[in-house]
């Protein structure tokens, strides 16, 4: 059994605020050893001086704690030394530090403004000069949409996610068109065109987008052919995709969208396979009418045989017996196999070992198909160790609400007690219902505990020794 710190870190807010709560554990990390310094001549470059010629510090160059008496900026013409500056913590009147320093040159390529940093230091008895020369990227000075009848230019920047002023990069522009051609694709508008005009050769400074929209297609018809286990009214009703319902709705509600066609395509499949049908296959076929705006749609559907369960067992438990077991569990031989009832059935062991403090425990249902349309399946568990909480603290941040609000929700998690699985989805579930709290994701912060893994862990017979 390893016994662990179990921390609480909440963030709690009254009213309409947040409160969130997570239990940590860590476990020791090592470090990796370091190597010697008597490689010859010819040798690799070390990877301090790899990061020297790609703009880092050497360290020899500046001493850690030696006063930054300037920082100056050359090289820059579109980004501001002032963006630049304020990027770094390395400033005028702070010590230096080689740690600090590669921060602030990764912080700055991470902006994707800048090609290349170099870096000088000029070091006297009073103090360090930190002199730093870029290479720009380019910087977009517009960009421009052209063709674009249905969709507004601010409608299609939102959405390209790319704007005046930005790093022009060609994997950039290019994401901007799919991202485009998937908006369109969205609206009904399948046979979109769109060509990058400008921005992907050298010395280009203007993005240009030249659009041919095509017609807005509608659904009037989705059917179904094939489909022998289930009513055309069901799998219609577990699609998203919707039809003109005779002509009721010709111009409602009924955008004709390769993207959510396909995943129409994709969730039937899903769906005839958790009930058993591991064949089954469908596709669709698109008819237009004579203008090209109305479209029949067609799922066209091959189930297959249902397969049913061979053999239901248990490998890697030592805790308990799987005889112990599989008289509880929803999956049983003979009878056809039910996604549900699989996933049902893992959550109940994890739920089992949970309760005794196994709350790393890993269980995964394999399924070993057989001829005959048949499905062995087999429950892999990794047991893991027993953890008991150690120490709790509450980490609590905005108004001031006692410690023991946060507290009382957790129940039976205390310190010295073994932390259970389902106990603590029962304090997560009081938690939300905790009415002081915002329980609405894009309000904020909502309740939660998330349980990471101590660095003071050891296991009882480590102890006993």
């Amino acid at each position: 059994m390893k016994s662990q710190s179990i921390w609480i870190w909440t963030a709690m807010w009254f009213a309409s605020m947040a409160l969130q709560a997570s239990v940590g554990f860590g476990q020791m990390g090592g470090g990796m050893p370091g190597g010697g310094d008597n490689a010859p001549a010819f040798s690799e470059p070390k990877f301090s001086e790899k990061m020297y010629e790609a703009g880092g510090p050497r360290g020899r160059e500046a001493t850690d704690g030696a006063p930054i008496l300037s920082v100056t900026i050359e090289g820059n013409s579109s980004v501001s030394e002032n963006f630049i500056v304020s990027t770094m913590q390395s400033r005028q009147d702070r010590t230096f530090d080689k740690e600090t320093f590669n921060r602030d040159i990764s912080s700055l390529y991470r902006t994707n403004l800048f090609r290349k940093i170099s870096s000088y230091f000029s070091e006297t008895p009073d103090g360090v000069h930190i002199r730093l020369v870029v290479e720009e990227r380019p910087i977009i000075r517009s960009v421009v949409y052209r063709g674009n009848e249905r969709l507004e230019d601010r409608n299609l920047t939102k959405h390209a996610g790319i704007q005046k002023g930005d790093p022009l990069d060609p994997i950039t522009i290019n994401s901007a068109k799919s991202r485009l051609i998937e908006l369109y694709q969205d609206k009904g508008m399948n046979q979109i065109d769109i060509r990058i005009e400008s921005g992907l050769r050298k010395g280009d400074r203007e993005v240009e987008f030249i659009i041919n929209e095509g017609p807005v297609e509608r659904l009037n018809k989705i059917m179904f052919v094939g489909n022998k286990a289930f009513s055309s009214d069901l799998l219609k009703a577990r699609i998203k995709s919707r039809d003109a319902r005779g002509g009721l709705t010709s111009y409602m509600f009924n955008l004709a969208s390769d993207n959510k066609i396909e995943a129409d395509r994709d969730g039937l499949m899903s769906y005839y396979r958790s009930l058993g049908y591991f064949d089954a296959r469908v596709d669709f076929r698109k008819d237009y009418n004579v203008r090209g705006d109305f479209i029949d749609l067609t799922f066209i559907v091959s189930e297959g045989e249902r397969y049913k369960i061979k053999s239901v067992s248990i490998a890697g438990t030592k805790r308990y017996q799987p005889s112990e077991l599989l008289p509880y569990m929803k999956v049983k031989a003979g009878e056809p196999f039910l996604q549900t009832h699989k996933s049902q059935d893992e959550k109940f062991l994890r739920d089992v070992y949970g309760a005794q403090g196994h709350i790393f425990c890993d269980v995964i249902g394999e399924l070993v198909y057989q001829p005959g349309n048949e499905v062995d399946i087999v429950y892999n568990i990794g047991e893991g160790d027993i953890y008991r909480a150690s120490e709790v603290r509450v980490h609590i941040e905005g108004d001031h609400t006692k410690e023991r609000v946060a507290m009382q929700p957790l129940g039976k998690i205390r310190p010295g007690s073994i932390i259970s699985g389902p106990e603590l989805d029962d304090a997560k579930r009081r938690l939300n219902f905790l009415q002081i709290f915002n329980a609405d994701p894009s309000q904020g912060t909502v309740p939660n505990i998330q349980v990471d893994r101590g660095d003071d862990s050891f296991s009882e017979d480590e102890r006993d020794r």
